[in-house]
């Protein structure tokens, strides 16, 4: 009874994913039109735009700064000893993002479903918000006169529901999506206008302004890229609920899925049952525990991506 199960492939589609591979370590914030990538000799990474994400490194020193450097706070990488970061700005009028570019390793491929994760620190600034998007071009993306990309479609974007305000411990982000099998760069970032921008509470934007701007920085590392292998779920079309120990539970396992709400209604179309569990498991009793007829009952349940209906003969 599985559904959705995912497994690594010998495939990982991200160039460097942990930021390890450096010719040199600049490590302080970017100053704008900054390639760092670039200029550590970064493996795989670059700015696609003007606006310069920032890359952190063991014992760095440039001149006579040593970060970590105060304008960015500190937080220790989460593998190894090198990590990235990013700042997400928005005011009433003025956008300014920061992204991270990626080469693929391999070119993705068409009507594949994967899987995009990376892990986020959020350093205490301003606002905390919860878009993260992903945004695929056929040829490496070098615009120096932008400072954003909110006037672009992400291809797919995070469970917006799901980030919380974490600034000591690490939180992974998820992004889902379906080749069209034409991506060789994965662009990472925000890509939500400040107008539309959705920042987890509290968040003290009584200043902003045509000059000011309300934000947050993000520390990133372990950028990870799988496919995502799928099967249909099996969902049984009958059980016995009569404590013989045998085919007690009418049970489906999907937590392959990360969203799953299941509602099993009577012949007269009431819903009797409900769950949000990924582990399904119904004894037949309704919801309040009241104990059902031997009988034909119908299921409906629905995923972040699919539906699936169909009936259930209960016979004790």
């Amino acid at each position: 009874m599985l559904f959705c199960c995912e497994a690594k492939t010998q495939t990982e589609y991200i160039t460097n994913g942990s930021f390890e591979q450096i010719d040199s370590c600049y490590g302080q914030p970017a100053g704008i039109g900054f390639d760092v990538f670039g200029w550590s000799g970064c493996k795989g990474w670059s700015n696609p735009i003007a606006s310069s994400s920032d890359l952190w490194c063991e014992n760095p020193k440039v001149g006579n700064v040593t970060p970590p450097n105060v304008i960015a706070g500190y937080q220790i990488p989460r593998t190894g000893n090198n990590m990235s970061a990013i700042l997400i700005n928005g005011g009433i009028i003025q956008n300014y993002r920061e992204y991270l570019q990626n080469s693929l390793a391999y070119p993705l491929q068409n009507g594949k479903q994967y899987k995009l994760t990376f892990f986020i620190s959020y350093n205490n600034v301003d606002c905390n918000s919860t878009q993260f998007g992903v945004k695929f071009y056929n040829q490496k993306l070098n615009d120096l006169s932008r400072l954003w990309l909110t006037d672009v479609s992400p291809n797919a974007i995070n469970d917006i529901t799901k980030v919380v305000s974490d600034s000591i411990s690490w939180q992974l982000i998820t992004i889902r999506f379906t080749a069209n099998g034409s991506e060789k760069y994965a662009v990472i970032g925000n890509f939500e206008d400040s107008t539309k921008l959705s920042y987890t509470l509290p968040c003290d934007t009584s200043f902003w302004g045509n000059l000011h701007m309300a934000g947050g920085y993000y520390f990133i590392d372990d950028v990870s890229m799988i496919e995502v292998e799928t099967s249909s779920p099996i969902i049984p079309n009958i059980f016995s609920p009569n404590n013989d120990l045998i085919n007690d539970v009418w049970k489906c396992d999907l937590t392959g899925s990360e969203v799953v709400t299941c509602n099993i209604y009577n012949r007269w179309g009431n819903i009797i049952f409900q769950t949000d569990n990924p582990i399904i498991e119904w004894t037949g009793r309704t919801t309040s525990g009241i104990n059902c007829e031997d009988g034909i009952y119908f299921y409906c349940i629905e995923t972040e991506k699919e539906k699936y209906k169909g009936h259930i003969q209960l016979v004790r």
